[in-house]
């Protein structure tokens, strides 16, 4: 029997456990012991040419390593059958969320907001367009792990990687890589003085530096600490679960170096290899985040009071905000539009947006969005309907613009509104044709809204 790796006094039931303790002490998908060890048992009695190979592999390397060869190869299947159907019990209860875990939530939004408006910091609010995911490289027994917060067990944004991601955004700006800086540069724009021992020596800064730290070159032990603290963020997450989404690789051959009469005998990357689905969890689409970042105004005014020629007041204020609130703006954005939170960017996970529904406020109740692109409503009327029938998505494409997907609840309802007959083709075909659709079209992101007709 599939168990969960806690002791048996502690029971069974750990439905009311937070989200981050099911998907780790309390993730059912371990197998009961004395089950491996009396079919290994079992088969190695029987005489035949199976039973010679196990008495033969349990002499030379025992019990452990044994069963350990016998799951690898897949050759148990009475208990890879138990634990697969443990597994997909444990993806269920791992992604439910109760009230509790949603009003957890809310308090601990409700307190960073209470704790941002004292600090006087910057905050802004977005929305997920994407699934977004981190700590896949988290130790876990299903080898892709995830990040949560502890003591409370829920998923999160760790403060040093919303800072690694906003400084890139603001390190391709200065550079250049998109035309307009923004505002942003590499050039020394401040000179402060550090001792080391006996010396003195005078170090130039630029913009980015002041902000985020300096990283100091090889050979140099004169490293400078930024100005901005970056807050670790709590998504409200949309629904009520997580999601579960899955990868495929098809070189697992060459990853781990085996030949395999399935795959060619080869050990070389191609695309006849045996895929293996292997699943990890994820925070659905519409999910909020709210960023925070906090500036350390006294060390800002030590690290720019020598200001070289033509260097910015980065504490001046202009249209009611401080110059280094509306650089982080900028950067923010560039983020959002190009690069991406938390992990698989590449692939378009972590893609967020501002709040379409409401505009996102810094601690002076101002617009931290200015220039969000106006919202309208537009008919595509031969637009191509897609169906993936294994995530259950749904999603628009006219004249080579796509819509972001529908899931869950908002795709049942927009498969309601089809009729019976289109739904069906739908599903079956994967793909139907001239049909008009409502979309809701914000810049250059696009929202399936219902049909037409």
């Amino acid at each position: 029997m599939p168990i969960a790796a806690v002791p048996a006094y502690m029971g069974q039931e750990f439905k009311n456990a937070s989200p981050g303790m099911r998907f780790g002490m309390y993730l059912a998908i371990w197998t009961d012991r004395p089950d491996q060890e009396a079919q290994v048992k079992k088969r190695a009695e029987a005489q035949s040419r199976e039973g010679q190979e196990l008495r033969e592999l349990l002499r030379r390397q025992g019990m452990d390593a044994t069963i350990a060869d016998l799951c690898g190869q897949k050759r148990l299947p009475g208990l890879w059958e138990k634990n697969d159907h443990a597994a997909r019990k444990a993806w269920d209860a791992i992604k439910k969320l109760s009230q509790a875990d949603k009003a957890l939530m809310q308090a601990l939004a409700q307190r960073q907001e209470t704790l941002g408006g004292k600090a006087r910091g910057f905050s802004l609010e977005a929305k997920a367009t994407a699934p977004f995911v981190t700590g896949l490289g988290n130790e876990h027994p299903l080898e892709n792990g995830f990040s949560f917060l502890w003591p409370y067990g829920l998923p999160y944004l760790p403060g040093s990687g919303v800072k690694g991601v906003v400084r890139r955004a603001a390190q391709e700006l200065a550079e250049g890589l998109w035309g307009d800086t923004r505002g942003w540069s590499l050039e020394p724009g401040y000179e402060i003085e550090v001792k080391s021992g006996k010396e003195r020596t005078r170090i130039q800064l630029s913009v980015l530096d002041v902000l985020f730290g300096r990283e100091p070159p090889s050979g140099d032990s004169n490293a400078v600490r930024g100005a901005l603290s970056f807050w670790d963020v709590i998504p409200l997450i949309a629904g009520d679960s997580l999601m579960v989404e899955v990868m495929t690789p098809h070189q697992s051959h060459y990853y781990q170096q085996k030949t395999e009469r399935k795959s060619g005998n080869s050990t070389t990357p191609h695309d006849s290899g045996q895929p293996k689905p292997i699943f990890f969890l994820t925070v659905p689409p519409g999910s909020e985040f709210k960023f925070y970042v906090v500036c350390d105004t006294a060390h800002l005014k030590r690290l720019t009071a020598h200001k070289l020629d033509g260097a910015p007041d980065l504490l001046a204020t202009s249209d009611g905000r401080p110059l280094w609130q509306q650089l982080l703006q900028t950067a923010f954005e560039h983020a959002f539009e190009w690069l991406g939170f938390g992990a698989k960017t590449a692939l378009g996970y972590g893609a967020m947006t501002a709040k379409p529904d409401e505009e996102a406020t810094n601690n002076t109740q101002q617009s931290v969005f200015r220039n969000v692109a106006p919202k309208t409503n537009e008919t595509w009327k031969q637009a191509t309907l897609e169906y993936k029938p294994n995530t259950q998505e749904v999603m628009a494409t006219f004249q080579n613009q796509k819509t972001a997907p529908l899931r869950q609840k908002a795709a049942q309802e927009f498969l309601d509104q089809l009729g019976e007959e289109r739904r069906n083709r739908l599903k079956k075909k994967q793909k139907l044709a001239n049909v008009s659709v409502i979309v809701r079209k914000q810049g250059n992101h696009f929202e399936l809204k219902g049909i037409a007709e």
